[in-house]
């Protein structure tokens, strides 16, 4: 085929027209147009030829610097071979692109197919790129069918190492039950007292009157003061989480909330009891009074009083071990408040209760801006360090509704107390739980025996390392309470009421 093309007024060309006419291009731009020039002459009318040479040798040229300022940290590779052939690929790209758009509109004067002489790649290339929509979806669908069978492999893998640990660290206990938040008969009710209740909102909440025997808050709480009495101020140190040294600044500020459970015996809810149950609320009142023992106390008709000032310690939480994401607690009398419901260990509250817990928590919530995690329960804080148990304590130890409170369950966070330092239960321990353990404690176990696997030690030794370090910051936290409280407190104390003649036995912590 001659390389000579038919111009507008039918004369011929010289062969070197693209040189010419396309000064400024690098000599390569030459063999462009001689190629280009191959497929011009199949067309009849010479405006067609024409826009077709143009149009195509455009194209290549803007491409040409497009991908130059691509690879402008990579001018080595204009030396190769690769370079001059993704070139090729695109001159041929941009041809096959003009001869559709141009639709052959005139009949060619050769037999000879348009696409001969096109090399492999370029129509490959070209093809592909017009049925790029179709590809895209086909590679969606390939992509998201690849992230299902992968998130389906890993739940699968994660399900059977799950099992092997459980398998491989089980001990030879009782069958554990695990506990859940809140009682099965008492889920209802709750849903149905709380729903109507309000979120965690602090900006809805302050206070709005203030006596000397009251105060009253915008989102309906009133506590009662007439009782309240002052202890000291708080006092002590913030260990960082996953660090082996401790913060060494005082702090005083309020981070958490206790929920608590007296250890006494208490009347049923019932009309019949309602004189026997205001005096046995006057005589647990007189007691903590006495012995600093809650913040708050919480009556089986709704009503809050207010015992200790926030401000001050109360002796609510003795040995005690908590974490939020940031910091651990050790001995948290210095820095939680203690709230006590009058109700049986672990028994279902009223829904007077509920609704009043609910109100007292979103209010000391947004007075000190407590963090939802730091919400918990004495059951799941206390600690016996003489033989590194859990479990000293274990009012709401379960079914606490966590949920009626406004806050998440605790019952599924792995407690610090076995994750950072080691603690664990003997069955002795599990017998006094009623042989109910709670799911994050199972979790906290699994997660420690997997540490000291990965440390490649002994469990027994890993746990000695961890008694080490907790004694040596309950020392330092010990020796701080003991400029302000002297020597220890006696662990229980028994109080004859005056009032109904009933014993009433507190934790003294």
């Amino acid at each position: 085929m001659k390389t000579e093309i038919i111009g507008l007024n039918s004369r011929r060309l010289p062969r070197d027209w693209a040189s010419k006419t396309r000064k400024g291009v690098d000599p390569q731009a030459e063999v462009y147009a001689r190629v280009v020039e191959r497929y011009a002459v199949i067309f009849n009318r010479p405006e067609l030829r024409l826009r077709f040479l143009n149009n195509t040798l455009a194209k290549q040229v803007e491409r040409q610097q497009q991908l130059k300022k691509s690879l402008r940290h990579f001018r080595f590779l204009e030396r190769t071979g690769i370079y001059n052939w993704i070139f090729k690929v695109r001159l041929y790209c941009a041809i096959l692109e003009e001869l559709r758009l141009l639709n052959l509109s005139s009949p060619p004067r050769s037999r000879r197919s348009p696409y001969s002489g096109v090399p492999i790649s370029a129509k490959f290339f070209y093809f592909a790129y017009q049925a790029r929509h179709g590809l895209y979806a086909m590679g969606v669908l390939t992509a998201g069918l690849l992230v299902f069978g992968l998130y389906s492999f890993a739940g699968w893998t994660a399900n059977r190492v799950n099992g092997m640990l459980v398998s491989k660290y089980e001990r030879n206990r009782p069958p554990v039950r695990i506990a859940n938040e809140g009682s099965v008969s008492s889920s209802t009710a709750i849903a149905a007292t709380t729903s109507f209740l309000p979120g965690y909102e602090p900006e809805k909440v302050w206070q709005v009157e203030k006596t000397d025997d009251f105060e009253r808050y915008s989102n309906l709480a009133i506590i009662k003061t007439n009782y309240e009495t002052s202890t000291r101020r708080r006092g002590y140190y913030l260990i960082p989480r996953n660090s082996e040294t401790e913060n060494n600044q005082l702090r005083r500020d309020i981070v958490g909330i206790i929920y608590h459970t007296p250890a006494s015996h208490i009347k049923q809810f019932t009309v019949d009891n309602n004189v026997t149950i205001q005096k046995g609320t006057e005589g647990l009142i007189e007691f903590i009074r006495a012995n600093r023992s809650y913040h708050y106390l919480i009556d089986p008709f709704g009503v809050i009083y207010r015992i200790i000032k926030d401000e001050d310690v109360a002796f609510h939480a003795g040995n005690s071990v908590w974490a939020d994401k940031d910091n651990i607690y050790v001995g948290l009398n210095e820095s939680f408040i203690g709230v006590c419901f009058e109700a049986e260990t672990n028994a279902q509250l009223t829904e007077a209760q509920l609704i009043s817990g609910r109100l007292l928590t979103n209010v000391l919530r947004s007075k000190y801006k407590i963090d939802d995690a730091n919400c918990t329960t004495h059951g799941l804080v206390s600690i016996n360090p003489d033989n590194m148990q859990i479990g000293f304590h274990h009012d709401w130890v379960r079914n606490f509704p966590f949920r009626a409170m406004g806050v998440s369950d605790k019952y599924k966070v792995p407690p610090p107390s076995i994750l950072e330092y080691g603690f664990t239960y003997d069955d002795k321990t599990f017998e006094k739980l009623g042989n109910e353990l709670w799911e994050g404690a199972r979790e906290a176990e699994i997660e420690f025996m997997k540490r000291a696997d990965d440390q490649g030690i002994d469990p027994e030794e890993l746990r000695r390392k961890m008694r080490d370090r907790y004694l040596m910051q309950y020392n330092k936290a010990n020796r701080l309470r003991q400029q302000y409280d002297g020597p220890a407190r006696s662990s229980t104390l028994t109080l004859q009421s005056s009032i109904t003649g009933s014993s009433t036995t507190v934790a003294k912590n």
